[in-house]
């Protein structure tokens, strides 16, 4: 796939009158964003009589249409990151203050991951290839696969998401943790919940090989996302959310146990900042500042992982095959 720019194939008969005299055309066939991985194909939109009676009910004749499209993918990584935040989070909440799943627990917590994950991945991957990590949009500029003029305005709109998300959760849960903690907030400990908004390392476990977990970690998941999107080799298809969301529920239930597996800079960071609210500067210093773990490392990994998959998986290149 060409990721020099976006590209639309658009159908004259798909267009709507705005209130204000200019048309709006549809695209009918196909929007690629600027990114590597193959995606399904955008669904059609096509304009029921309805609308084109009532224009007040087409989203294109709504306020800011302009900003909208023209941020459009910034906006897919914003509710992307959301979605996969409100599932994630959601589910460590939901194990953590009901222990009568306790046995299940970990099991339900990554699989609640690779599902929503799988959702985040469905809302996003057609508008802006579905990153939803910073580690993933960096290493996919670092080698030339991605602007780097989109690299920081898709960066905060994750970062932006996941606070946003650990907000939404929080009044969701906010009775159920007074319940568990008698509404005195704690990091750690019987009653702490600090472990619902980011990772922290298993007690015992050093900074190096947690650092190491988080680099080999990410570097897996960039190695198989390439893998399973290389029209090359034997891809996903238009199964490429379902796929990512199983390789992320395999690396949290085969090797993330040890550092809860952040692999994502945004998943960790984003709600971290929200945790300060509830405990302090606590989320930043506690573990002597292991904060700066799922943090960075993950930008390493993913650095990593696109390099093992482009320097040893060669396959047959595409104007030799055709």
């Amino acid at each position: 796939m060409s990721t020099a720019e976006s590209q639309a194939v658009v159908n004259p008969e798909y267009q709507t009158e705005r209130p204000d005299g200019h048309y709006h055309q549809h695209p009918k066939v196909v929007m690629l964003p600027e990114h590597e991985i193959a995606i399904p194909e955008a669904a059609d939109y096509e304009i029921s009589d309805v609308v084109k009676m009532h224009p007040i009910y087409d989203p294109m004749n709504w306020p800011g249409y302009n900003f909208r499209y023209r941020f459009r993918e910034y906006l897919a990584e914003f509710w992307g990151t959301f979605i996969l935040i409100f599932f994630g989070d959601g589910v460590v909440a939901s194990t953590t203050v009901n222990k009568t799943g306790a046995p299940a627990a970990y099991l339900a917590v990554t699989f609640g991951w690779g599902v929503g994950l799988t959702m985040a991945l469905y809302c996003s991957m057609g508008i802006s290839g579905g990153h939803l990590n910073p580690a993933v949009t960096f290493a996919n500029a670092v080698f030339g696969k991605f602007s780097w003029r989109k690299v920081p305005g898709f960066i905060l709109a994750q970062l932006l998401g996941a606070f946003v998300a650990a907000a939404t959760l929080y009044g969701i849960f906010k009775d159920q943790f007074d319940v568990f903690d008698g509404g005195n907030r704690q990091l750690m400990g019987d009653q702490g919940t600090g472990g619902v908004w980011c990772t922290y390392a298993k007690e015992g476990n050093g900074k190096f090989f947690s650092a190491w977990s988080e680099i080999v970690n990410t570097a897996v998941l960039l190695f198989v996302i390439y893998s399973i999107g290389d029209d090359r080799l034997t891809p996903a298809k238009n199964h490429l959310p379902i796929s990512i969301g199983l390789l992320v529920f395999a690396i949290g239930n085969c090797t993330g146990w040890v550092t809860g597996y952040a692999i994502n800079p945004a998943r960790d960071f984003g709600p971290r900042v929200f945790s300060t609210i509830l405990y302090g500067s606590e989320p930043f210093t506690f573990g002597g500042h292991y904060f700066w773990v799922p943090t960075f490392m993950p930008f390493v990994g993913a650095i990593i992982g696109i390099f093992v998959y482009q320097c040893f998986i060669v396959p047959e290149p595409k104007v030799k095959r055709e």
